[in-house]
């Protein structure tokens, strides 16, 4: 009699837990399909980077956190390699690249890309203490870019990139413009956004100037998203735009630049 009791018991204990691990995996798969995952490198302010108390922070996490709230949507920021990015999109592990992303032909080619939301263009930065004054003078010296970068593939295809000394890829800029700080590269390509943000909030000693004729010009920065995902582009520019309508992109913007300079 107790044998068969127990044997009832171990019967009812196996019941209830096939029946968790259906209701565990039917809500998993729910959030799943609720939750926007958004790929980012974080060391790149002030789009996205962790501040003083390590949290994921800046324009773009600000824009995405407002455009999940639209679409009922759940954030998840995910920090990638940016040199591995585009295998993040394909293989599905995020949804988005959305971290100060350069237009490319080549990337239009490869992904589904949002309408250009900031405008952004690609300069130098050098030491305020050095002779460098314009883009003839790095001929024959080093210059740094962030690997896997736009900035990256136009000195490895223009002619002036085979007039360079050395081309030094860095995982980030931060790292980057340290390097430019103790004199291991000359200089660093990169953006004006980005770099005029870490240069004026940490007091960096940099000059800058302009590059001339080096790739395509920019259109600006753009998300992207795996190709052919028109449907969640779709969504998320529509998301944007009721945002912009009511002021939102506006004050965001001035939040992290101190003006609006959306498109």
């Amino acid at each position: 009699m107790k044998s068969k009791i127990l044997i009832g018991l171990i019967a009812v204990i196996v019941i209830i837990a096939v029946i968790g691990i259906i209701i565990f995996s039917v809500q998993g798969e729910e959030n799943n399909e609720n939750t926007f995952v958004l790929g980012m490198d974080d060391s790149f302010p002030p789009m996205g980077f962790r501040n003083e108390n390590n949290e994921l922070v800046g324009f773009d996490v600000d824009l995405a956190r407002e455009v999940c709230n639209k679409l009922g949507m759940k954030l998840k920021v995910q920090t990638i390699s940016w040199a591995a990015k585009e295998q993040e999109l394909d293989s599905g592990n995020i949804d988005c690249i959305w971290n100060g992303f350069g237009y490319t032909e080549e990337r239009n080619e490869a992904m589904t890309l949002s309408e250009p939301y900031i405008k952004d263009e690609s300069i130098f930065f050098v030491r305020n203490d050095s002779e460098y004054t314009s883009q003839e003078d790095l001929k024959g010296k080093k210059i740094g870019v962030q690997s896997g970068s736009v900035q990256e593939r136009r000195l490895n295809e223009d002619e002036f990139g085979q007039e360079i000394d050395e081309i030094i890829g860095y995982t980030d800029y931060l790292t980057a413009l340290m390097d430019l700080e103790t004199g291991n590269v000359d200089a660093v390509y990169m953006s004006r956004i980005t770099g005029s943000y870490i240069m004026n909030s940490q007091n960096k000693d940099f000059r800058t100037f302009d590059a001339e004729g080096i790739g395509e010009e920019s259109k600006g920065m753009v998300i992207a998203f795996k190709k052919g995902n028109t449907e969640l582009k779709d969504k998320v520019e529509n998301a944007i735009a009721e945002l912009k309508a009511e002021g939102k992109v506006k004050e965001i913007s001035e939040k992290w630049f101190g003006e609006d300079i959306t498109l």
